[in-house]
């Protein structure tokens, strides 16, 4: 029986894609750089350490990963004003979630700062029982720690947590976990492999639908 559903944050609550890729692309326009798709398609999930590593490991940068992190989290944290909707359905998922009791987390590859800016600009602060985030776990997804983390402080065992992921790394972490994950992809994540989660959703709206049978699977 699911006592827990831990949230992913980017992409998954909050349509904030099209704000991280433009914060990357600004940092590396200065540089002369020119962000590939194929670069992108491995981000998705990615803590923003181990993704500011990766473009620097694939564009040879002099600088360290952690100054091109940094000054990606800035450039998006300043302006983030407008940046970052919610996803459609997000609202009525958690009220349902209400409805059954569940306890709630955020499980996301963001670093604190940002990911408590984003839950404040949505009007989702409080909303949660346990938050963790990228920069406080050892290992980054896909890795399982993201996950078990959040289990832990809710008291709660793997086996009775449901995932909401919407990119490979988060989906491969939640496995890694022993938990069960449900797919929810964007627009910018619906072409990758995702076929390592349980099942496939098109939107929360269509997960909270399904809560009830979900919840007992």
């Amino acid at each position: 029986m699911i006592r827990a559903l831990l949230f992913d944050l980017d992409g998954l609550m909050v349509d904030s894609e099209p704000h991280s890729l433009n914060s990357w692309r600004v940092g590396l326009s200065t540089r002369g750089i020119v962000l590939e798709q194929l670069v992108i398609d491995r981000m998705f999930g990615l803590r923003q350490t181990d993704a500011a590593r990766m473009l620097t490991d694939v564009y040879g940068l002099a600088e360290s990963p952690e100054l091109l992190a940094r000054e990606k989290e800035e450039y998006q944290i300043t302006h983030l004003s407008g940046q970052v909707p919610p996803m459609p359905g997000l609202f009525a998922l958690l009220e349902e979630c209400a409805q059954h009791k569940l306890r709630l987390a955020v499980a996301s590859s963001g670093v604190r700062p940002y990911v408590l800016a984003v839950l404040e600009a949505v009007a989702l602060t409080g909303r949660f029982s346990a938050i963790v985030t990228g920069d406080e776990v050892k290992n980054g997804k896909p890795a399982p720690d993201i996950f078990l983390a959040p289990a832990h402080a809710l008291q709660v065992e793997p086996q009775q947590c449901m995932v909401l992921e919407d990119a490979p790394a988060g989906v491969q972490a939640a496995k890694a976990a022993g938990m069960r994950c449900i797919a929810v992809p964007n627009g910018h994540t619906r072409q990758l492999d995702l076929s390592v989660a349980d099942l496939p959703f098109p939107s929360l709206n269509a997960v909270r639908d399904k809560l009830a049978t979900l919840l007992t699977l």
